[in-house]
Parts: C-alpha cells; sequence; structure tokens
C-alpha cells in the first residue's frame, strides 16, 4: 500500500500563520520531518499521531529515506519545511530524487518570511512613485551566487530587494550596495525573527543600519528590506482604487454597467469554476449548479438543482433575476429560453459565454433588459470580448430602449421602438423632445436627431407620421432601517450610495418607507422634511407578509420583523412593485430601493 507525501510550508514563525490546507495535511499525517531549526515546534501540536523526526542534523540522503520508506509503508508523510518551501527550502533535489523514484508528491505553499517581514514593518514592496519591483535574493557566502546575480548587480536596479540569509554580514553586505549605486539616504531596515513572540525591528539607513544591527545583537534568522518603500508616507496613488479606472473586478465611475441580480449557469466542472469567476465579478449573483459540482460554488451564491434538471432550474429561475449568464453552448440556451420568452419589455437580458471567457454573447434583451451591459462586464470580468450585435450599437448611437434602460424610463408604447429604430437606422430624422442635457450627451453631435423642446418625459417622433415614441421615468421607493438615533446626515449619506450606484436621481423617488417602530426617529423625519418625500409606516404584520431575498436574523430577534427596508420598499411601491436593489447595509443605516409599477 502507498502513502502520500506532502511538503508544507510552515510559514514564518507565528503557528497560527500556517495554512489550512498545511495545518490539515499535520493532522493527518502518520510521519512528520521537520526542520527544527526554524520551525515553531508548536506547530507539531497539530500532529498528534505522528511520528515526529528533526531533520536539522540529517543528511540528504537520510531524509530522503525516511519519506521514501515512510510513502512505501502506507503513511502520510509531511515534510515542513519553514516559511515557503520554494524560497531557499532546499527542497529542488528532494522533488528531483522523488521524481527519479517515480513517486508522487504535493507542495503547500506557506508564508514567506519576507512578507511576515512587510507585515511587521507595516509597508507594501511595491509603491507607485517609489518602486513597482521587488528583488528577493541572498548575498554569497559559503553557497556562492551565480556573478550575474551577485549584490553589485542586482542593487543597481535601484528597486525594494528583500535579502535573506545575509544578516551576519551586515557592514560587507551594505558595502557592496553602495559600491552599486545606493545612496547612505537609502532606507534600511531588518527584522529578526518575524511573527515570533521575540520579534525584533530594527530601521535605519544605509548609512547606520549595519551598527544598529549589531548594537541589537541580531546575527541571523532575519530578513533585510532596502528600498524607498519603507518610507511609504512618501509613495503615490494606486490606480486600482480610482473611481476612472477600469478592471475586472469594477467598472469605472459613470460607465454604463448592468444593474440587477443575475443568474450564472454552468453544466460542467470547467463551466462552474468560469460561473463562479463571472459572479463573484458580478457581485450580485447565484451560481445555479448541479448537485455533482454543488461543492466547487460558496455556499452563499449557490443555488443546486437535481442533475439533468437545467432546464427546469432555469424556468423556475426566470421572473426571479435581471440577468442570466450561461456559461455553455448558445444552442442549448436557445432551446431552453424559447418557451419562457413573452416580450422585449419584459424579458430578462440573457448572454451567452464560452467556457474559457473568450466571449461574452448579447443573446436576449439587449437594450431593455440591458443584456449589452451584462455582456460587457462580462468580458471585463474574464478578460473576453463582448459580441453585440444590436444595429445601433454596432452603428454607435444609442438606442432609445437602452437609454430607457439605463436612465430608468418605463416605455409607454413599445411597439413603436421598431419603427423609430428603422427610421433612424436608415438614416432619416427624428424629432425629440428630453431633458435638454440628456439630448448633449447622446444625441447633440448626430444629426438624425432633431431637438425639438425641453421635456422630463421623452418623445421621439417621426416627422410626417403619426408614430411617436414615449418615455416617462419610473418612479421609487426607498425602504429605510436605522438604529435610534441615527441623524439625517448618516442617512442621507447611504441613500445617496445607493442611488448613485444605480443612476436615479432623488427626484425620482416617490416614496420613504420603514417600520412603524421608527416612528420617532426625527433623523428620518429630518431627512423627508429636506427632500420632501412622502413617508410611509408599516407594522410589523405587514412587514413580514412580503417575502424578501434577504431577511435579517437581528431584526427579527430585536424587533420581531423579518426585514426593514427591503419589505418596506416593496410595501411602499404597491402593488406590481419590483425591488431593484436588494438591501444595503451600513454602518448605522440599511437602504433597499423597490420600483413602482406605473
Amino acid at each position: 500500500m502507498s502513502g502520500k507525501i506532502t511538503f508544507v510550508g510552515a510559514g514564518p514563525g507565528a503557528p497560527d500563520l500556517i495554512t489550512i490546507r498545511g495545518a490539515e495535511a499535520l493532522k493527518q499525517a502518520g510521519l512528520v520531518v521537520y526542520a527544527g531549526s526554524l520551525v515553531n515546534e508548536k506547530l507539531l501540536e497539530l500532529a498528534e499521531h505522528a511520528e515526529l523526526v528533526n531533520s536539522a542534523k540529517l543528511a540528504l540522503e537520510e531524509v530522503l529515506e525516511l519519506l521514501v520508506s515512510g510513502f512505501r509503508a502506507g503513511k502520510k508523510v509531511v515534510r515542513l519545511h519553514t516559511g515557503d518551501p520554494a524560497m531557499y527550502g532546499a527542497v529542488s533535489e528532494q522533488y528531483r530524487e522523488l521524481d527519479r523514484l517515480g513517486i508522487p508528491y504535493d507542495v503547500v505553499p506557506g508564508v514567506s518570511s519576507a512578507f511576515a517581514a512587510a507585515a511587521a514593518l507595516k509597508t507594501e514592496y511595491t509603491m507607485p512613485g517609489l518602486s513597482m519591483s521587488v528583488i528577493m535574493t541572498r548575498d554569497a557566502g559559503r553557497t556562492p551566487v551565480p556573478e550575474k546575480e551577485e549584490l553589485s548587480s542586482l542593487a543597481a536596479h535601484d528597486c525594494t530587494m528583500c535579502i535573506f540569509l545575509s544578516v551576519g554580514e551586515m557592514h560587507e553586505l551594505v558595502e557592496k550596495l553602495l559600491a552599486a549605486g545606493r545612496v547612505p539616504s537609502t532606507p534600511a531596515a531588518v527584522v529578526y525573527r518575524a511573527s515570533w513572540e521575540n520579534e525584533k525591528i530594527v530601521r535605519g539607513t544605509l548609512a547606520d543600519i549595519a551598527e544598529k544591527v549589531e548594537a541589537a545583537g541580531i546575527k541571523r534568522q532575519a530578513m533585510i528590506v532596502v528600498g524607498d518603500v519603507l518610507n511609504k508616507e512618501q509613495g503615490g496613488l494606486s490606480r486600482l482604487y480610482d473611481k476612472n479606472f477600469t478592471h475586472g473586478c469594477r467598472a469605472s465611475a459613470g460607465s454604463a454597467v448592468f444593474q440587477g441580480k443575475c443568474a450564472v449557469f454552468g453544466m460542467t466542472s470547467a463551466a462552474v469554476a468560469k460561473a463562479v469567476e463571472i459572479a463573484a465579478g458580478l457581485e450580485n449573483a447565484d451560481v445555479f449548479v448541479s448537485e455533482k459540482y454543488a461543492d466547487m460554488v460558496p455556499e452563499k451564491r449557490r443555488v443546486v438543482y437535481p442533475a439533468g434538471r437545467s432546464a427546469k432550474a432555469l424556468a423556475d429561475a426566470w421572473g426571479k433575476y435581471r440577468g442570466f449568464v450561461m456559461v455553455m453552448a448558445a444552442g442549448i440556451v436557445v432551446r431552453h429560453i424559447a418557451p419562457l420568452c413573452r416580450s422585449k419589455t419584459c424579458d430578462p437580458a440573457v448572454v451567452v459565454c464560452d467556457e474559457r471567457g473568450d466571449y461574452a454573447v448579447s443573446l436576449l434583451s439587449g437594450h431593455l433588459g440591458g443584456a449589452n451591459r451584462l455582456a460587457s462586464e462580462v468580458a471585463r470580468i474574464t478578460g473576453g470580448r463582448a459580441v453585440v450585435t444590436t444595429a445601433s450599437d454596432v452603428r454607435g448611437s444609442m438606442a432609445f430602449d437602452e437609454l430607457a434602460s439605463r436612465l430608468h424610463y418605463r416605455v409607454v408604447n413599445p411597439g413603436a421602438i421598431l419603427k423609430v429604430s428603422a427610421h433612424i437606422l436608415e438614416n432619416n430624422p427624428v424629432e425629440v423632445k428630453m431633458p435638454r442635457a440628456l439630448f448633449d450627451q447622446y444625441y447633440a453631435d448626430d444629426s438624425r436627431f432633431i431637438f425639438a423642446g425641453e421635456s422630463a418625459d421623452i418623445s421621439v417622433a417621426v416627422p410626417g407620421t403619426d408614430t411617436v415614441l414615449r418615455m416617462v421615468p419610473f418612479r421609487f421607493s426607498l425602504g429605510i432601517g436605522c438604529r435610534k438615533g441615527t441623524s439625517c446626515g448618516e442617512i442621507g449619506k447611504a441613500v445617496n450610495v445607493v442611488l448613485e450606484r444605480y443612476g436615479i436621481s432623488m427626484d425620482a423617488v416617490a416614496v420613504v418607507a420603514s417600520a412603524d417602530v421608527k416612528a420617532q426617529e426625527k433623523g428620518l423625519f429630518d431627512f423627508v422634511e429636506k427632500y420632501r418625500k412622502e413617508l410611509r409606516f408599516f407594522t410589523a404584520e405587514q412587514l413580514n407578509a412580503v417575502p424578501v431575498p434577504n431577511p435579517s436574523k437581528h431584526a427579527m430577534e430585536h424587533l420581531g420583523i423579518h426585514s426593514v427596508s427591503e419589505a418596506s420598499a416593496l410595501l411602499g411601491a404597491g402593488e406590481g412593485g419590483t425591488l431593484l436593489a436588494e438591501k444595503t447595509v451600513f454602518d448605522a443605516v440599511t437602504v433597499a430601493l423597490a420600483k413602482l409599477r406605473e
């Protein structure tokens, strides 16, 4: 019977910095061969049933004999290395011999002392304006380094350096760095036994760090960090969180995004993995998965259906989600959704994506449903390409049903969309009444669109005919929950975040609603007075009768109400109202948004 060999990174020292996978391997081990000089022995307490062997005084051949004999005896063997095995772990020779013998093994990474040192120093090794690269190296000692990798060569790059196994010769090391062109004022730090209970930090510059380290009595087991990032207050701002910078998890501010909850389907292991990636990027999304692949999906997003019942799962979800992303062949999707489609005014967005995420195809409800925007978001997440075939988008103009979807207008006469669109696509003019600012933003540069007057509503007339497309703004209900004593300002900040996220003006809010137990909250009354909104309260009985997607255990325990903000928003919207924004939880406020049925 064959066993199993696992190389595990023990982390930098603190026993709670080992990975969960590494700790689990120790718990299951029958034999642990550990680097006793550097591994925290508290970790060995996890291996309650294992034989423990300290490898500090063993030669390579002796270590390999232990690993191989343990494997052949059917044991679960853990080779426990300090930090991460990939950094100066002397593991490659062990890997090579096991490969030669045809013995399989796994490797579990660990937290390197380089990163434990960064945590101790409370710094980042890469900072805009200071250094965007890190060199991890060691000085030549009893173990030589290639000539091109000597400190005198590497230090000339002037980026952050993490220098292992070299603190015993600090004076010589500093001389090499200075000879390479580093200036004496270059910040430097030494972290002794990072994350251990006796961790020690010495800070300075190349001008004085050697003397400070000598005075501190540090001779080994220390990480040397050199670079301007140690003066973190001089670093620039990363573009990662710049509101105008887009990446796979966030669109830039002001860009059109899909709004509403999505269902993401995958039918194979590769498709489910891609579905999980897409759902995480969309954030407000569930992953529908068969029982076979349920463990691949985080519990908070997982909706499980019986094997072979994907069509029924899709049919049951239809009408409950505003968007569907189908990671599968387009033909399967077409056959599944054909019986479910009703009209362009109410069908949800449907996007088809391949398992690699190369293409995201807008399949159904490109404009009103928002599938074109959803396809763009999916492509942004996967790094693929959005495929949009609607004529107006191909020709670069904003379709009016797309405008309605983005800006929350209701199309009064959907039958006119096709006539107006066909007229425009033949390069014929139309007369438009709408808010002037919107016209200037979307249509002023196109001679086919003639501004015919300012109007809160939107009308698009085909000259010489009785065809007029009419659109009116939707109105919304705000559901608000708040802690006792919450101020008007706190409520206003929370509401503004939600409205801005969905591109909705406060003017479009028709009613503010909450639970009647909040009827004494001055901040709530000040808020509705400030914005001149109607305020409605609902009883616990009324609120508890409304099904909501996110019931609150806290509200039920303290107020006897399963939902304040979501249920209030729906009740405030009246019969036929639909939840547009599920509750967003702030420090002292919860906010939800429902669309009134017109």
